[in-house]
């Protein structure tokens, strides 16, 4: 059994979680109101096995800046290396087309689709994204139907549209109330 690693960072939102192992990261979650919540959703989303041990920090000290700017409402880019070998081709093909996508932008189902060469798959798209062990840093909340939001598996709704809202404020570092 392979080793991974996780620990706590903490926002205005409340405490993520992100795990590692080696130098790849293997699974974020985003900000809940509790250590224990993230946890509890981490636990849920695992589909791998492996032996988890906490840790202070990441090894990934730039990580946790460019959260926190990210929540502040500051345009970044998260360029770690993500371990998706767990995940089918085509997930991995849909997740590394997904954090292509621009801070601020969005793109439909179909949009995504056509990017990976099969325009007709939009609902395995979204299928694929579900399955997203990164959110917000590989932006699977950029993503949206054609006439509405669309979904956003784990989090709900609500949390989408939050992110959205963030990357959409007109004025970075300014006083932002999450409805959440």
């Amino acid at each position: 059994m392979s080793r991974a690693y996780f620990s706590y960072l903490r926002t205005w939102l409340g405490f993520s979680l992100v795990s590692w192992q080696e130098d790849r990261l293997r699974a974020f979650i985003l900000p809940q109101k509790s250590k224990e919540k993230a946890l509890s959703i981490f636990q849920k989303k695992a589909g791998f096995s492996f032996c988890l041990r906490p840790q202070e920090k990441s090894p990934f000290p730039y990580l946790e800046e460019a959260i926190q700017n990210y929540f502040e409402g500051y345009p970044v880019s998260f360029s770690c290396p993500f371990y998706l070998d767990d995940l089918t081709p085509f997930t991995q093909e849909v997740l590394k087309a997904t954090a292509l996508i621009p801070y601020g932008k969005t793109l439909t189902y179909g949009q995504l689709a056509e990017k990976i060469g099969n325009p007709r798959a939009s609902r395995a798209v979204g299928r694929a994204l579900g399955q997203n062990p990164l959110p917000l840093l590989i932006p699977c909340h950029r993503v949206t139907a054609r006439y509405n939001w669309g979904g956003y598996s784990t989090y709900g709704l609500r949390f989408k549209i939050l992110l959205l809202s963030i990357e959409s404020r007109p004025d970075p570092g300014s006083s932002f109330t999450p409805f959440i």
